[in-house]
């Protein structure tokens, strides 16, 4: 009896072909052996459109219209706990990464004292103490020039105006000038009463810097001793005007932290709108590249200068070290200074 042979199919071409059918997540993902993804399919959902029959009074002889209330039936996904779980994961983290970078987008932290930024004593509350600031980026625009956003980005200011203060220290600082600034250190206020730092004492002590102008300012006791400069000037006016500032009560003044051992190309203190007060102004070993010190419309019961080195390296005949005429004393007290060539560097 004749058996008959039926041909075998050929099994390579299949293989290979389901080979080449690779799920998503295996296109996607490194391949970890031994563990499976389930395929997740979405079924498309069911639209049903129920009517609603709403019986309401008849007016005036009519009745009511049906109402149609539209609703989803259906919508379900097939595959069990895994395939669930899994897709309702990248759903998850989608919103997620989408709500972050919503949040995060546009945000910028206030500046913190002492970072570079201008900080407003005036808005602070009384005993309360300076920390959050302004940062420069908010008074620019997009045509502000380059060398414009580089003077005011590492700038440190603070405005007194309206202020009182306690004591403020700056300490162990290294200004560096950046292209195109005249000062590396800042007193400013306007002519005419009204806008001056009014401080009960202002000490300046170890500064090193190209130049140091004193100016418009009421001092009732100037001392200025052990200094070398590049050239001294010193012609206030003696006068009775300036009285012997005094400040001692903290009670009721906005606190700002002392500065030390930091970095800026600028400092300003500010009292061009109105007066501040400070019990003690202390500003000691200060650095000071490539820029002076300029000081003005400063009421000071007693102000001194000592132990710096100022010059700007024109030689002698050219003062490096000037207090102006238009600065009235009642005292000088001017000791152990000392006239050399010196260039600050």
């Amino acid at each position: 009896m004749e058996q008959e042979h039926t041909p075998k199919k050929s099994t390579n071409s299949s293989n290979s072909t389901q080979q080449n059918k690779k799920s998503f997540f295996k296109k996607v993902f490194f391949v970890i052996p031994d563990v499976r993804l389930p395929r997740i399919r979405l079924r498309i959902p069911n639209w049903r459109t129920p009517g609603v029959n709403l019986t309401l009074p008849a007016v005036n002889g009519q009745k009511s219209l049906n109402l149609s209330i539209p609703s989803i039936k259906g919508l379900r996904i097939v595959g069990g706990v895994w395939k669930v779980g899994t897709l309702g994961l990248m759903v998850g983290l989608v919103v997620m990464t989408i709500a972050i970078m919503s949040a995060v987008r546009g945000l910028q932290a206030a500046p913190i004292w002492p970072e570079p930024a201008l900080y407003t004593a005036s808005y602070v509350q009384p005993d309360r103490e300076v920390k959050v600031g302004q940062d420069w980026d908010q008074f620019m625009t997009d045509t502000t020039p380059a060398e414009t956003r580089q003077l005011q980005t590492m700038t440190l200011q603070l405005n007194l105006s309206g202020a009182r203060a306690g004591d403020i220290t700056l300490s162990g600082l290294d200004i560096g000038k950046a292209s195109g600034l005249t000062d590396a250190l800042q007193i400013v206020g306007s002519s005419g009463n009204g806008n001056e730092l009014i401080c009960d004492e202002v000490i300046l002590d170890g500064l090193e810097a190209k130049t140091l102008n004193l100016g418009s300012s009421e001092i009732y006791v100037l001392n200025i001793t052990n200094n070398i400069a590049d050239g001294l000037s010193i012609g206030p006016t003696m006068s009775a005007t300036p009285k012997d500032i005094v400040v001692q009560s903290i009670r009721g003044t906005v606190s700002v932290p002392a500065v030390t051992n930091s970095t800026y190309d600028r400092i300003i203190i500010d009292t061009s709108t109105a007066d501040g007060f400070c019990r003690k102004l202390t500003i000691s070993n200060v650095s000071a590249y490539g820029a002076g010190i300029n000081l003005d419309n400063i009421h000071a019961g007693t102000l001194t200068i000592q132990n710096s080195i100022i010059g700007d390296g024109t030689g002698i005949n050219a003062a490096s070290f000037v207090v102006a005429n238009t600065t009235k004393i009642q005292q000088l007290n001017a000791t152990n200074n000392v006239e050399q060539p010196v260039s600050v560097q």
